[in-house]
Formats: structure tokens, C-alpha cells, sequence
């Protein structure tokens, strides 16, 4: 039966634990009727049955495991109470309860010690397991980032090219609406590339803005503006502080304008294109809050949206990541979560009031 136990522990059978119970219980009962007729208390050999309790404090759930513990305390003092009711001899008998005694106290203090490093392991493998998440997610990211620095770097010659182009075409045609609508469009991709060359030296020498909330605030809403024009937000500032600072480089905006999309998108599929953005401060933090109709999502994909890229048939969660993984960069948070139709999204970052010399 041991033996069965240890294949167990390595993982190369499986019990369930009303099975391996009743195993530590048969064990418990069998080795202290062992002990009863073979001296009892007074038996050197009843240390054997710490066994039964270490590796149930070890494999089972605590309930189980304490029943366990409460058995073998049990057993104990029913073969104390036998010897009792048969010996007459003073000085065996207290040697008897000094076993019983120890061995209470011994399994006892087992029970917890074994109950204390097993809290322990468990939140070592959780810890580990959330740095092999992050791994894997900041590989991930790191893929898609050379990825789209490439692409940046490729688009860069033929969009120079496509400049000389329409500087010659307007020379010939300089009336042209639909030149001088083809100007317009492709100024903003020159925009887009020059942000992100800003971004990216932003990130490579690790300089950091001190950005207002109004700030902020005031861009989030003309980005929106510019990316989404035919969705409907609720923008609601509220407590603004025009003090409080928010430190962060230029990825912080796109990071947040991201979420912000992605609950525009969920609120159009559902039908219900209005979007409400709140924001707030308090204890030195200014949250976001973002409401939205959408499709009822699992618990399951709500713990793992910003975490890790999850298949979709809309898409892979690759936006929710980058921009989860940008504000974790500056000591922020991002939550999901669901209430009947709304999903609810809460944004938090860390403020600081200037210093007075600034």
C-alpha cells in the first residue's frame, strides 16, 4: 500500500481522494491493531504511524487529511484507555500515557509543519507559474515588436517614394480635390511613422514624459475622435486634479486608446454602439473605468485577456496584451470583468503630486 503511495507521489498513478483516504485509514486501523497486541503504547514501533499521517497531510485536501490526524490520535487513546483498564502497575502505566502524550504532541506538530511547507510549495509553483506565463507572454511580445519594427523600416522606402510622387503630381495638378485628398491621408501615415519612430526612442532610452490627467485626458478624446468617429462615448471626468502627474513614455497613449477601441468594437458587434468612460482619482491612483455591451465571455477568458493572446474568431487578444503588458511597464493595472450584458473594464495607474521645485 506504501508502495502504491509513492508511485503516486511521482505521479505515475493517480487516486482520488476518497481512495487514498480510505487507504490511510485501513493503514492507521491495521497497524494500530498490530501494535495493540505487541505491547501497545509501550511498542518503540508506533512511530510507523506518522507515516500515514505525513503523507496525508502531503496528498489529500485538509479536511481529509485531518481526519486522518484525528484517527490516529484516536487509536492511540483507545489503546491507552485498554491498557488502563488491564495494568495495575503505577509506573508502566505513566509510561504508557507519556507515549500516548508524545505521540499526540509529535503528530500534531508534524501535521502542522507538513500542512505550513505544502502552503509554502503551492505558492512557489504558483509564482513560477505566473513567471512562465509572463515568459512566454514577453516572447510573444517581443515577436510581434520586431515584427512590426520591420514593417516599419520596409514601409519607410516605399512611402518616401510615394512623397516625391505626389509633390510632383501636385505641381502639375495643384486644384485637385482628389490630390489634395490623397495629400491629406497619406500625411497621416507620415504622422503615424514619426510617432512611432518617437515611441521607439522613447523605449530604447528609457525616457519617461510627466504627463497631467488632462492631458491625457484631453488626447485620449481626439485619438478616439480620429480613430473611431462614428462611436458613441460618454466621456466623464471626474475629481480632475490638475496637478497630478502620470509618468510614462509615449506608449502609454497608444496602450490606453487600444482598450478603448476594442470596447468600441464589442459594443458595435453587440448592436449598442454607446461606450461610458469615467475617470477618477483616489489613494494616489487615477482609475478608468470603461462600460460597454458585449458577447458573455467565460471566466476563463476574462482571467486570461491581457495575460496571454487567446484564439478567437475576432481576433487573438493581441491589443488587450500589448496594452496590459504597457501599463504594467508604469506600476499600472488592467481588470476585466462582467456584469450581465456589460463588460467592464477598470484602468489604474499611479499619480504623483509634483515636487514643489519643479
Amino acid at each position: 500500500m506504501l508502495l502504491l503511495i509513492v508511485l503516486a507521489l511521482r505521479r505515475q498513478i493517480r487516486f482520488a481522494p476518497w481512495l487514498m483516504l480510505a487507504l490511510l485509514l485501513f493503514e492507521i486501523l491495521a497497524i494500530n491493531g498490530l501494535i495493540a497486541v505487541n505491547g501497545a503504547a509501550s511498542n518503540p514501533f508506533n512511530a510507523i504511524l506518522l507515516v500515514p499521517l505525513v503523507l496525508g497531510f502531503m496528498l489529500l485536501p485538509y479536511t481529509h487529511a485531518t481526519v486522518v490526524l484525528l484517527l490516529s490520535i484516536l487509536a492511540q487513546l483507545t489503546q491507552l484507555a485498554l491498557l488502563s483498564e488491564h495494568s495495575h502497575h503505577g509506573q508502566m502505566l505513566g509510561h504508557y500515557y507519556a507515549m500516548v502524550g508524545s505521540f499526540v504532541l509529535t503528530a500534531a506538530l508534524m501535521a502542522v509543519l507538513v500542512a505550513y511547507f505544502r502552503v509554502l510549495l503551492f505558492r512557489s509553483e504558483k509564482t513560477v507559474n505566473t513567471l512562465r506565463e509572463k515568459q512566454l507572454r514577453d516572447e510573444q511580445l517581443l515577436a510581434i515588436g520586431t515584427a512590426a519594427a520591420q514593417l516599419s523600416h520596409d514601409v519607410a522606402t516605399p512611402v518616401q517614394s510615394i512623397r516625391l510622387l505626389l509633390e510632383e503630381v501636385l505641381e502639375q495638378q495643384p486644384q485637385s480635390d482628389l490630390i489634395l485628398c490623397l495629400e491629406q491621408q497619406f500625411q497621416r501615415i507620415e504622422q503615424h511613422l514619426l510617432n512611432w519612430r518617437e515611441v521607439a526612442d522613447d523605449v530604447r532610452e528609457k525616457r519617461l514624459h510627466a504627463y497631467s490627467i488632462q492631458e491625457l485626458w484631453s488626447s485620449l478624446q481626439q485619438l478616439m475622435h480620429v480613430a473611431r468617429p462614428e462611436s458613441v462615448i460618454d466621456w466623464q471626468l471626474v475629481d480632475d486634479n490638475r496637478t497630478a502627474l502620470i509618468h510614462a513614455d509615449r506608449t502609454i497613449l497608444p496602450a490606453l486608446t487600444s482598450i478603448i477601441i476594442n470596447a468600441c468594437e464589442a459594443a458595435s458587434l453587440a448592436q449598442h454602439s454607446a461606450v461610458r468612460i469615467s475617470a477618477s482619482q483616489s489613494n494616489k491612483s487615477w482609475s478608468i473605468k470603461i462600460i460597454n455591451e458585449g458577447e458573455a465571455l467565460s471566466k476563463e477568458t476574462l482571467a486570461a485577456l491581457g495575460s496571454r493572446v487567446t484564439p478567437s474568431t475576432k481576433g487573438h487578444g493581441i491589443g488587450a496584451v500589448l496594452s496590459n503588458a504597457t501599463l504594467e511597464k508604469f506600476a499600472g493595472e488592467v481588470n476585466w470583468q462582467q456584469q450581465g450584458k456589460h463588460i467592464i473594464t477598470t484602468i489604474n495607474l499611479p499619480v504623483q503630486e509634483p515636487s514643489p521645485d519643479a
